[in-house]
């Protein structure tokens, strides 16, 4: 078996990538892509990936980023390890270990100490992650609104509600740039990241909620898809927390008949408070879990970052999970 990066991967597993892709329960992604969002502001680190190759097979593959994080004592950057797939028939192999433990030796030379990684509590990778020292540093959590009463969705004075048109994202980059002074967490986020998902279609500027407080846009909300029977949430932004209330306003009369579900967003923890007194359900933790791991000794690595996802200055949005 043999270590591959994406420039030195042999151009006879090219054809291999895109059907890689499909045994993730990915849409294909060949090396056309791959190059396209290499050319895009993302924060996909210098070599993009490791793949495991053997007997001209592509067998298991881990995408890594090259991520600000932000803590008690400043910012410093650090590994997210993304897209961990092994093929189905080669799983038990300890392939992702190996790569896992590659993506570790890279790391260090170029003075990173901590790895972070997102998976779910009740994934057998999730054992996997622990026996190589990753820890669940922070879970984020969930609020389902009560069925619409009269009362849903009454307008506050001062704010109104429209569509994100522009393909720019500069109007969100802007939003989230003011709601994350101060915080903690993965910032600041990539200048050009929103404009990057529009172009690679990972999301679509209409499916953003803008909120306005006269003529200046103060909060926003990502609907990633229209369901009959609820309005799915898992970005809200607000540029301050004064202007939480008018944003759940905005999403109930968005939801109309439909129950409002919020997920993946800090919004749900800042808000918590002003949720459960208009009946919401909060939970505060899922299943989707944050990992992280030191790789060097306690001596060495600085501030331990674990401590900033306990604290509640962190600020983790949809966005903000790879």
């Amino acid at each position: 078996m043999r270590i591959y990066e994406l420039d030195t991967l042999p151009r006879s597993l090219y054809p291999q990538l895109g059907a890689f892709a499909l045994s993730g329960g990915e849409p294909p992604q060949d090396i056309r892509f791959v190059r396209d969002v290499r050319k895009l502001p993302t924060a996909a680190s210098d070599y993009f990936a490791v793949y495991a190759v053997e007997d001209g097979q592509l067998l298991s593959r881990i995408e890594t980023l090259d991520l600000p994080f932000r803590g008690h004592h400043g910012t410093q950057r650090v590994v997210g390890v993304s897209d961990v797939v092994t093929r189905p028939d080669a799983v038990g192999r300890g392939l992702a270990r190996t790569l896992l433990r590659e993506v570790h030796r890279r790391a260090v030379p170029q003075g990173r100490t901590w790895s972070f990684l997102w998976t779910h509590r009740s994934w057998g990778a999730h054992r996997l992650y622990e026996s190589l020292g990753y820890e669940d540093v922070y879970s984020p959590p969930s609020a389902l609104g009560p069925f619409p009463s009269r009362r849903r969705g009454r307008r506050t004075v001062g704010y109104r509600v429209t569509r994100e048109r522009s393909r720019t994202g500069k109007r969100l980059e802007r939003i989230l740039t003011r709601s994350t002074l101060g915080r903690l967490g993965f910032l600041p986020r990539t200048p050009g990241s929103f404009e990057a998902k529009y172009r690679l279609g990972w999301r679509k500027p209409k499916n953003h909620l803008l909120l306005w407080q006269g003529r200046t846009p103060v909060g926003f909300a990502h609907i990633p898809e229209e369901s009959r029977w609820s309005l799915g949430v898992n970005e809200v932004v607000v540029a301050g927390p004064e202007h939480s209330e008018p944003m759940l306003r905005a999403l109930e009369k968005a939801a109309g008949r439909r129950r409002v579900a919020i997920q993946g967003t800090s919004y749900v923890r800042d808000a918590a408070e002003l949720l459960r007194g208009n009946g919401y359900v909060v939970l505060e933790s899922s299943h989707r879990v944050l990992m992280a791991k030191p790789l060097v000794s306690p001596t060495t690595y600085g501030e331990d970052v674990r401590t900033a996802c306990s604290d509640p200055a962190l600020a983790i949005h949809r966005g903000d999970m790879f």
